[in-house]
């Protein structure tokens, strides 16, 4: 799919990730649509960077661990846009919790924020383009903790996991019209608080010896919302940590 002209919307796009994945399908010809929630000042700082390449750029304000905003979000979009040809579901929250130690409340956050939502925007915005046969394509920002068994990050892992179901299953849904697919990232943007040790751990089952760069995430979004005959599928951008113990 040619990306220049099509409308984008990127959840969380105001900062780390979602900034990178804006900035890279503007600089592909896209429209952005960018989703924030608290992050009003971020926002229109990378809506003042879109700006500045060329492209149009309108902001949206949306809690979407509220199940009635993620609806609503998609179709404020497409008011205002006329249509929604690409949906990146990016915005995460990535919250440390074990089995030995969870409370019910901390699964709400990662399954509301991390799975509903992306459930159900691909709902609005595939429907909606697959109901008029017009080309459109879906990218889920996961991770390879949804692939291998984090202890730690219990609540995490299961929405990432369910996301990478999600892909599967929307990709059968939406055929021919909406292509749907996944990043699995692997070390990147660590969390803030991770530890020198947590870092030196994750690198070390990291074939690559490196983190990666958010840019090289954001290749990999515009890579498959250009593809005609890709679909459904988890592509690993983790410098090989999926293949590792």
């Amino acid at each position: 799919m040619r990306l220049k002209g099509k409308v984008c919307l990127v959840t969380g796009g105001a900062k780390r990730l979602g900034r990178a994945i804006a900035l890279e399908m503007a600089g592909q010809g896209c429209s952005l649509a960018l989703h924030y929630h608290r992050s009003a000042l971020e926002a229109k700082a990378a809506q003042a960077e879109i700006r500045a390449l060329g492209v149009e750029c309108r902001l949206f304000k949306a809690d979407l661990s509220q199940a009635a905003q993620a609806p609503s979000l998609a179709k404020a979009v497409i008011k205002a846009f006329g249509c929604c040809d690409i949906l990146v579901n990016s915005a995460a929250v990535f919250p440390q919790a074990s089995l030995a130690k969870a409370k019910p409340a901390d699964f709400d956050g990662p399954f509301a924020l991390n799975l509903r939502a992306p459930a159900l925007l691909s709902q609005a915005v595939g429907l909606w383009n697959f109901e008029r046969r017009r080309a459109a394509r879906i990218i889920n920002m996961g991770d390879v903790g949804g692939m291998l068994a984090w202890p730690g990050y219990l609540p995490y892992s299961l929405s990432k996991a369910g996301l990478a179901q999600l892909t599967r299953a929307s990709a059968r849904a939406l055929a021919p019209w909406v292509l749907v697919n996944c990043v699995a990232l692997g070390p990147m943007l660590m969390p803030a608080e991770s530890s020198p040790a947590q870092l030196k751990s994750s690198l070390k089952r990291t074939l690559l010896k490196r983190l990666g760069g958010s840019q090289e995430a954001a290749r990999a979004v515009a890579f498959l919302a250009a593809s005609d005959f890709i679909t459904g599928a988890v592509l690993p951008v983790d410098g090989g940590r999926s293949l590792s113990s």
